[in-house]
């Protein structure tokens, strides 16, 4: 369904062209595509709903560029040479960034092309089209529409609204609605019909990858939770749950992989391909400018290892996320499956550790001593760590550097732990330690997948009690992890500190997390304290005769990443974007 969306960009183009050069030639080439020979059609809609679904594909959408977002959080850094991606890391962007700007630009084409789509699905006279296939395309189109705007409200604080093609200047120069008006204008509404009117599943094989009630009822739940509208939040997750479509993978890696995709466990997920139109870079989206667009993704460039795996590791996991898989998600013994292994399934599937389980790249983690054979993780200059997720680090030997790590896996914006854990918080907030019980039912049931013990483990061993799994033993020297009682302020820690990052790391949710929690300043002060720490313990330079220590594994440096951010860091400030220099240009009402 992803190679046709191109005929709508060429519609685009054809029409900017026409509006410029018609009066001048006074004529009108008969074999072009205008509006008023297209939506004419079952197929043209068919089309047209494509383009909408080709947006999500977009590097600042679901893509390559989303790892700017991710350097914002506690759970990833990079290198000071990359100017580029420490602008985030240190908060220092401004309203002309790239990432600031593109991802603004690229959320309005999706909202745009959904626009076209829901602009001329009232027209009458579609041939081929009855008015149950009316309602589908309408409710595909709003809820593209809808998490389009979700994402514009929570990045920028707000956003320009248009429910419909502009057709002069002045449609295009609108004032900036804020959060709340954006989320009750927009989202909700649009949320709301396509949960109303999509299907549950769709019946045909070639579907796959069009929404569905489920992702609707989830976003919605979500939009209710980042409001603090508890108790709407818990229902829609809990219809998501109950309703039996979804459940839970066996193997936590197939939410990361080629042969995972359209899963059990997956509830929207935007596609991408390596298959089509060989040779074009990942990042290139849409036939434009004389470049193919590729239907791929480049998100791997900015994981994988940059010598011998054909990656940049440009976002690379902070030394307290290293932490808290190899240290906090301690596996359970017990479990037949955790035989000779050394960390959790999700540590495994998650990121590559020195002295971990398996290979990286079909090579060793560490050089081998005996064949010569050289690791592909590059472990040195304090690089403890690197992502795994979205890479092909499981069956390639490296990533294509030709084409810009170019990929074909699905990126998977929602799936059932996910709403597991955002249920749980839910129920914490809305009935306090009354949902104790419930809440912690659904985190292990993340924790079993993961081969790890369970709260209800810890519980029992340790009288009651529950260990603070977030706490950094390494840079506090300590043996054992602080124990605390469980009710719901111990729960809500653990769901914010532990199992969300843990489960959901480089998924996209992190910052924005963050930010509805208020507590931005805490965690960058507590991340830089630690830093502090381990530079007295290692030093920095590191020496050459220091051993690697678990559960860092560091060697030659400590590398700091939250020397600024946690210096700089204002509320009122980074929360959110500005509003793009490019787009207060053109829109005297943004002035």
């Amino acid at each position: 369904m992803k190679k046709l969306r191109y005929l709508i960009i060429s519609l685009t183009a054809v029409l900017v062209c026409m509006s410029s050069c018609e009066d001048e030639l006074e004529q009108v080439n008969p074999n072009a595509i205008t509006t008023g020979s297209f939506w004419k059609t079952a197929d043209d809609f068919d089309k047209g709903l494509n383009a909408v679904y080709s947006a999500l594909q977009f590097p600042s959408v679901s893509g390559s560029e989303i790892t700017k977002n991710m350097l914002r959080s506690d759970l990833a850094g990079t290198e000071s040479w990359y100017g580029n991606h420490l602008q985030y890391t240190n908060l220092t962007w401004n309203d002309a960034s790239d990432f600031v700007s593109t991802r603004w630009s690229q959320l309005y084409i999706g909202i745009f092309r959904a626009n076209q789509v829901l602009d001329n699905i009232k027209n009458e006279g579609i041939t081929g089209l009855t008015e149950e296939e009316r309602v589908l395309i309408e409710a595909q189109a709003r809820f593209v529409r809808g998490i389009n705007y979700f994402w514009l409200g929570y990045s920028y604080n707000g956003a320009v609204i248009h429910d419909e093609v502009a057709i002069s200047d002045d449609d295009l120069k609108k004032p900036f609605s804020n959060l709340n008006e954006v989320i009750t204008t927009m989202v909700i509404p649009d949320l709301e019909f396509a949960y109303n009117n999509l299907p549950k599943t769709w019946d045909d094989s070639q579907d796959l990858g069009r929404v569905t009630w489920g992702a609707a009822a989830a976003m919605l739940g979500k939009t209710y939770l980042y409001n603090k509208e508890w108790d709407k939040a818990a229902n829609y997750f809990k219809q998501v749950i109950d309703e039996g479509i979804y459940r839970l993978t066996t193997d936590y890696m197939e939410n990361f992989t080629l042969e995972g995709e359209f899963n059990s466990e997956s509830i929207f997920e935007v596609v991408f391909s390596d298959n089509y139109k060989a040779g074009a870079g990942g990042n290139n989206h849409d036939d434009v400018h004389g470049n193919p667009g590729s239907e791929a993704t480049s998100i791997a460039s900015n994981f994988a290892s940059i010598v011998g795996a054909g990656g940049y590791n440009s976002c690379m996991p902070s030394y307290w996320l290293q932490e808290l898989f190899v240290s906090g998600d301690s596996i359970d013994v017990s479990n037949p499956d955790n035989f000779g292994k050394r960390y959790s399934s999700r540590t495994f599937a998650s990121i590559v550790v020195e002295f971990g389980d398996g290979e990286y790249y079909n090579a060793p983690l560490t050089t081998d001593p005996i064949t010569g054979e050289k690791s592909k993780a590059n472990f040195n200059y304090g690089q403890g760590s690197k992502v795994k997720k979205w890479t092909n680090w499981y069956w390639a030997d490296s990533e294509d550097a030709a084409t810009g790590a170019r990929g074909g896996i699905n990126f998977r914006h929602i799936r059932l732990a996910d709403v597991y854990l955002m249920y749980a918080e839910a129920i914490l907030e809305r009935d306090g330690d009354g949902a104790v019980n419930e809440a912690m039912t659904y985190i292990d049931m993340l924790r079993e997948r993961a081969g790890v013990i369970t709260l209800q483990r810890y519980r029992e061993i340790h009288g009651g009690q529950i260990p603070q799994l977030h706490v950094s033993k390494f840079a506090n020297g300590l043996s054992e992890f602080p124990l605390t009682a469980v009710n719901k302020d111990a729960l809500m820690t653990h769901l914010r500190m532990v199992e969300r990052p843990l489960e959901l790391a480089f998924e996209g949710h992190r910052w924005y997390d963050l930010v509805r929690w208020g507590i931005v300043k805490n965690i960058f002060d507590e991340r830089r304290a630690e830093e502090v720490k381990i530079e007295q313990q290692l030093g920095n330079p590191i020496p050459a005769t220091q051993p690697k220590i678990y559960p860092l594994f560091l060697n030659e440096r400590v590398r700091l990443d939250f020397v600024v951010p946690a210096a700089n860091y204002s509320s009122a400030i980074h929360d959110y974007f500005p509003i793009p220099s490019i787009e207060v240009q053109s829109n005297n009402n943004l002035n």
